[in-house]
């Protein structure tokens, strides 16, 4: 839930960023421009759904074992700006006027991903938590062997849906963007 709450949090800050109203501005007062969709394609080539697995796969290892390694600072700054990309996103095409597009492009593997990260936060406090509760008194050991067991779970299953994810995106939304 704590994970779930700082990834809102995020998404939150990220939909108060106004940087495309201060672009508009920019863009008038100089010869720059957005990319066409050509041209973004041409940086931004299609990517395999193994590209787009390790590099989420990244994102679960700072968000679960970061946060171990922290006692939860690294899953609080992954999980919230994790949040914040979202919803700069979000706010951008609303800006664009195209929310519909965004959430084209973004719920066919973001049902999977999302819960996934959020999931990787959950295990980032697992182990910290447990060890505020033993520091507090309230339990006898440091990590039992079920706390160790939980923390692995919730990374096994963050890793399955983010690959379900990557299988998407790599396949479903990538068709989706070609048609927008």
């Amino acid at each position: 839930m704590f994970s779930f709450l700082l990834f809102c949090l995020g998404i939150i800050i990220g939909l108060n960023f106004n940087f495309l109203e201060h672009y508009n501005t920019l863009q008038m007062n100089t010869n720059y421009r957005l990319p066409s969709k050509y041209e973004f394609k041409s940086v931004f080539p299609v990517i395999s759904p193994h590209t787009i697995f390790i590099n989420n796969v990244k994102v679960i290892i700072l968000l679960s074992f970061g946060g171990v390694l922290t006692l939860g600072g690294l899953t609080i700054l992954n999980i919230v700006f994790n949040g914040i990309i979202l919803g700069v996103m979000a706010h951008a095409y609303l800006y664009l006027g195209s929310f519909r597009t965004f959430l084209l492009l973004i719920l066919p593997h973001g049902i999977f991903e999302i819960p996934g990260l959020i999931i990787a936060g959950t295990a980032g406090f697992k182990i910290p938590y447990e060890l505020l509760r033993f520091a507090l008194g309230k339990k006898e050991e440091t990590i039992s062997k079920e706390d160790a067991k939980e923390f692995f779970k919730l990374v096994g299953i963050s890793i399955l849906l983010i690959f379900i994810a990557a299988l998407i995106e790599s396949t479903i939304t990538i068709k989706i963007a070609e048609r927008i």
